[in-house]
């Protein structure tokens, strides 16, 4: 594509409508001019314009009381015109923050500009030939004298007769961004361009065919860069491709970084030679997109169209005038050079900016002449105005972008000749963007890949745009190219260097000389053929190996060696899980014959309910996760079958991740069969619940209270738990070993009708409840046959709490019933709003009311907070097929690095939760894998201890919630001396701390989840095999204080593990626990539990509940501080001046300490004993 290129100073156009501005209105070096200096970079001449002006402050006058009022009124026009031109005021100062940190500042590009100056006087001083020679003897002598090899993009004829003479450059002209003042800042080099115009005299009237231009603009560029060389100032010259175009060579000046006067290296600025001819040189219509200009070798072969090679050439002719087009913008629209600022930062973040990122064929310069376009169309394409603002001009563009049809051309203007004909343009080009002048497309390189790949994120943009929230963030400084958190699917070809598919015939070579392009050009295209609207996007970017090469070797990237495909699909979620592709009519003999030579063997004609007859293909699979792979199951046929790609040279990423959430091989399958818990998913324990609830409001007839309504409180009914439930053969316990006894409780709440019968006594209300327990379970008995236990809970030492529940064994699952009575909450909110007075008849302690809020908590979490989060968990797995995997993915990673105790499951669905609701600048993730990456991305890059996350889980928080919950946050910082550090609020919990527990979040926990996601992306990033992923779910131990090693012949739940030692999974012997089945019996969170209500927050605890057999513990820090011995302190403690032998010995010249520290070898030796058996060792 034609780089941004400008005149550092046109003439005065007489009015204001953009022309075409012709080589005598330009300024720039003639051969014979006596101007030795670079035209000044000012509009002085141009009177009209003083955008680039100094800014004269004016004197401040004096100040009366009278002006206050015109101050306040001209205060509120200027916030009034701002929000009509801006989004928002705050977006305006956004704007206006970001135009300031990406500009370039061109008051320190002096050391360029006597770059420059050097440059030029090279050309200058390289003096012309005195005779022409043949090219191939030009090309032999540079090689020889000046140790140049020449960089023909071609193999020049052994019988060419070509003749070559260098002649000084007719003008050199500074173009591209630098010119226009459209650089923006980035981490990465910026361009300087300069067009050196080669003099008309050194081609003839047919050079435009079979490569004869081209080679001599090769020997002109080597004679630059020889003369660059020549200068003694120490640049460093090479050689590059323009914009990836191997047919186009060009010069790249770099600093000498010596400090000297043209030492620009601080600037990380490059120079570019560009050699270029003017529009005279050669006629347009020779070469129209429909003319062959490369003759094939035999002669009898068919002149096919070259519209590549065409556009090639005529990009070569236009610098001058299309910067001169977009100069006449930035003159008459005041905005349009911030507007360019934005889009390119807006395509820089997305990899679309240029063909270094992507070589879609898209840049910067394209979204400049669309916006110039936009400005100056017709009555039907003009939809910018020149009063607009850079955000209205942006955000015009964008939707233009976003919704324009590009099978119909643009054209900025048109030419009169048949050869330039507009239906042409749309026959050979993909997209088509026609220049001023109408004779060439500067879309010429941009793909129908590409260009999804623009409109995508337009309309992506358009939808933050015309969101409420502020989304300046994601909008223009987040980077999302990286492919692992931007597509569901990712696949990765290797170019082969070798064989080439067949449709790169000789013909397909004439306009395409690098097989890397004509390669991604078919995969594109036959993808976009096979998986139709089961993708909403395919993207196809690579980039060229070798683009930048010494002077004196030969460029190599044409050859493809090295060069990879990535391939990244956007699913979409309501097709790409479709079991059948159908075709046409069977009675469309011709379309069937299309059909079935595209799928081949996979094509076959089927009868469907309607009765039509349809050429279909057939993906057998059952299972959402064998469905989710449908896609590449489809790519890789399509892929070999059309291109010839072999399964070696195709690496895909998609369900890798899946292997995590199984049970291991070493699991019996008799005991656990995976393949029909994969294609069952959670609905067998989902219809078990349906039935359950079905057979427990039909026993409430013999209940002295109705069942109004049953609720799923469970992770299990979420379709949350890491493994798929799997029933159990209650009647058959002798075939489960110790290691497979953990039997899930699946919490239900059971609501029954309102009733003012029930006691005011909550001890009375617990025993009604007990008795409601006993009867429930003889009606089930009686009525179905099925089994159920009435537990006490003997641990709960709250009189005014729940302490008991109903078990019932159902269909190889454990339902277990919390009964739900509306007067418990209410009874238990008199009682801690309660005042002591001599007339209330309710008379609590303080720490009676104590135990009283914290049975109300615990009642509220249990049925009203735990009810409404299923609920909403359970509608966003409905409404996102893969939020249940991306859950149940997270879940294992938090429990493989020991952060089961640390972290409730309720946050991690949460977190889950933000990436699909929010998932801007992204869609919703429509693959596991994808989803579990960006809520690694997520932990490793939010600010936690600085911002809380808003999850809008209800979908209905307003702008105000949103300021409560900032506020909120910053109060909780200031008033908590170690506040929470991660936070997650909704619209229900504007706090965010809803399930937090007390010492849970706190800033080194929070630090090493930050640490360990930052490990995990580089994995994702870096993994190149499956097994390479393992390394995601294995935690580093040396942090810990101690690690304690447990008996996995002990541990229930050990078949949960991800790698369990098989002789423990297949112990033949009958199990220590007996034939009866125990819900919930998970003897690790026992013990875990046990530790915590002992040692309370002196002892940090991290565990993997998921069939870890170790315990790790932290000493806590805050409480690890020695302090004043006193008795009752709660935990075992030595005095700070104890010595080993257990004498007191303060230090040399001080006083006895009276201070106590924690005895840590004392608390670890009760711990040890708190678990014996369970507990074989420490490491």
């Amino acid at each position: 594509m034609p780089p941004a290129a400008a005149k550092r100073k046109l003439e005065k156009s007489t009015d204001d409508k953009p022309r075409k501005v012709a080589k005598s209105d330009t300024l720039g070096y003639d051969n014979d001019s006596d101007n030795d200096d670079w035209e000044d970079p000012s509009d002085e001449e141009s009177g009209d314009s003083d955008h680039d002006a100094p800014v004269h402050m004016r004197e401040k006058p004096a100040h009366t009381h009278g002006d206050d009022i015109d101050v306040q009124a001209g205060e509120l026009e200027g916030l009034r015109e701002t929000a009509n031109l801006y989004k928002s005021n705050i977006f305006k100062m956004e704007i206006d923050e970001l135009l300031n940190e990406v500009r370039v500042n061109y008051d320190k590009t002096k050391t360029v500009e006597k770059a420059l100056h050097v440059i030029k006087a090279a050309f200058d001083n390289l003096q012309d030939d005195k005779e022409s020679a043949l090219i191939t003897d030009y090309a032999a002598r540079i090689e020889k004298r000046h140790k140049i090899k020449v960089p023909f993009p071609h193999a020049v004829p052994a019988d060419a007769r070509y003749q070559f003479k260098w002649t000084r450059p007719t003008a050199v002209h500074l173009v591209g961004s630098y010119a226009l003042k459209t650089i923006i800042k980035s981490k990465h080099q910026w361009n300087v361009d300069v067009a050196v115009e080669m003099p008309k005299e050194l081609f003839q009237e047919k050079d435009h065919l079979n490569h004869r231009y081209l080679y001599k603009r090769a020997l002109y560029l080597s004679m630059l860069a020889h003369a660059v060389k020549s200068c003694k100032k120490g640049f460093q010259v090479e050689f590059a491709y323009l914009n990836g175009d191997v047919r186009k060579p060009i010069v790249l000046v770099h600093a000498p970084a010596d400090k000297s006067d043209v030492d620009f290296s601080k600037t990380k600025a490059v120079i570019r030679l560009l050699p270029c001819v003017s529009d005279a040189v050669f006629t347009a219509q020779r070469l129209g997109p429909a003319r062959n200009c490369v003759r094939p070798k035999d002669e009898n072969d068919a002149h096919t169209p070259t519209p590549q090679y065409n556009a090639s050439i005529l990009q070569d002719a236009s610098y001058t005038t299309l910067l001169a087009y977009l100069y006449q913008q930035i003159k008459v629209c005041d905005a349009f050079r911030d507007a360019v600022l934005l889009g390119k930062t807006w395509l820089t973040q997305r990899g679309l900016a240029s063909c270094e990122q992507a070589n879609s064929g898209w840049n910067g310069f394209l979204f400049s002449m669309v916006m110039a376009y936009l400005l100056n169309g017709n009555d039907a394409s003009k939809k910018l105005s020149a009063g607009h603002s850079s955000y209205q001009l942006l955000r015009g563009t964008l939707d233009f972008l976003a919704t324009h049809d590009f099978a119909q051309a643009i054209f900025l203007g048109r030419a009169p000749h048949n050869d330039l004909a507009d239906h042409l343009f749309q026959e050979h080009y993909d997209v088509v963007i026609v220049d001023p002048s109408g004779s060439f497309n500067m879309a010429a390189n941009v793909t129908k890949s590409g260009i999804a790949q623009v409109q995508y994120e337009a309309r992506l943009a358009m939808q933050a745009l015309n969101d409420s929230v502020d989304r300046f963030e994601p909008l223009f400084l987040k980077p999302v190219n990286q492919a692992d958190y931007r597509f569901d699917h990712v696949a990765k070809v290797q170019v082969s260097s070798g064989d080439h598919m067949k449709q790169y015939d000789a013909a397909a070579q004439l306009d395409y000389p690098c097989y890397t392009h004509f390669f991604a050009k078919k995969v594109s295209s036959v993808l976009h053929q096979g998986l139709t609207n089961r993708v909403h996007l395919i993207s196809v970017q690579y980039t060229l190996s070798d683009t930048n090469w010494p002077l004196d070797a030969s460029p190599t990237a044409a050859e493809a060696a090295g060069n990879t495909l990535t391939l990244g699909f956007v699913l979409n979620p309501e097709t790409c899980h479709r079991l059948v592709d159908q075709g046409p009519d069977a009675q469309d003999k011709a379309a069937c014959a299309v059909f079935d030579a595209f799928w081949g063997d996979k094509a076959e004609l089927r009868r469907f309910k309607d009765g039509s007859i349809l050429d279909s293909v057939v993906w057998e699979t059952q299972g959402y996760e064998n469905k989710s792979l449908i896609v590449e199951k489809m790519v890789r046929y399509v892929l070999e079958r059309h291109v010839g790609i072999h399964k070696s040279q195709l690496t895909y990423r998609a369900g890798q991740l899946y292997h995590y959430i199984h049970y291991a091989k070493a699991v019996p399958s008799s005991v656990v069969n995976q393949y029909k818990l994969n294609v069952a998913g959670f609905q067998p324990v989902l219809n078990a619940f349906t039935q359950f609830s079905k057979q427990l409001r039909a026993i409430d007839d013999a209940l002295p209270l109705l069942i109004s309504n049953v609720y799923p409180l469970s992770s299990t009914m979420r379709q949350a738990t890491v493994h798929l439930p799997s029933p159990v053969d209650f009647a058959n316990m002798d075939a489960y070993p110790t290691t497979l006894r953990y039997i899930p409780a699946i919490d239900v709440s059971v609501q029954l009708e309102r009733s003012h019968k029930w006691p005011s006594d909550m001890v009375a209300m617990q025993k009604v409840k007990h008795a409601f327990h006993l009867k429930m379970a003889d009606e089930l008995q009686a009525k179905y046959h099925i089994v159920s236990a009435v537990v006490d809970n003997v641990d709960e030492a709250n009189p005014y709490a729940a302490n008991g529940h109903l078990d019932v064994y159902y269909h190889g699952f454990i339902f277990r019933c919390h009964l739900h009575v509306e007067q418990e909450n209410e009874l238990l909110t008199r009682l801690v709003e309660s005042k002591a007075s001599p007339v209330s008849k309710i008379h609590l302690t303080a720490p009676q009311r104590a135990l009283a809020k914290q049975a109300l908590h615990q009642h509220t979490v249990l049925f009203t907070h735990r009810r409404e989060h299923t609920f909403n968990i359970q509608k966003l797995c409905a409404r996102f097929p893969a939020f249940s995997s991306t859950m149940r993915l997270v879940k294992r990673w938090f429990a493989s690095h020991l952060l089961s105790a640390q972290v409730p499951e309720e946050v991690m669905e949460l977190l889950c939760a933000s990436i699909f609701l929010d998932a801007y600048p992204y869609t919703a993730p429509a693959n596991a894998a994808t989803g579990f990456a960006r809520v690694m991305h997520l932990l490793a890059t939010w600010d936690w201890p600085n911002a809380a996350l808003i999850v809008d889980i209800e979908e209905e928080m307003t702008a105000a919630d949103r300021e409560t919950v900032v506020t909120s946050f910053e109060h909780q910082r200031l008033a908590s001396a170690v506040p929470k550090c991660m936070v997650l609020a909704t619209a229900q919990d504007l706090q965010g701390t809803r399930w937090w527990l007390p010492g849970q979040a706190s800033p080194g926990v929070v630090a090493r989840i930050q640490s360990l996601a930052m490990a995990s992306c580089t994995v994702l990033t870096q993994a190149t095999r499956d097994k390479d992923y393992l390394r995601l779910f294995v935690t580093p131990m040396a942090d810990y204080n101690v690690v304690f090693q447990l008996d996995p012949a002990r541990c229930t739940r050990y078949f949960h593990a991800l790698r369990p030692n098989q002789k423990f999974i297949a112990d033949t012997d009958l199990s220590e626990l007996g034939q009866q089945p125990y819900a919930d019996l998970d003897t690790v969170s026992r013990l875990v539990h046990d530790i915590q209500t002992t040692y309370g927050s002196l002892v940090m605890v991290f565990y993997d509940k998921y069939g870890g057999d170790k315990i790790a513990l932290v000493w806590n820090p805050f409480d690890a501080t020695p302090k004043p011995w006193k008795v009752g302190v709660g935990y075992n403690s030595l005095p700070v001046d104890m010595s080993k032998t257990g004498y007191l010995k303060p230090a040399k010249d001080t006083a006895l300490s009276k201070l106590a520290a924690p005895n840590w070898a004392a608390i670890t030796a009760e711990i040890e004993r708190l678990g014996h058996g369970l507990i074989s060792k420490i490491i």
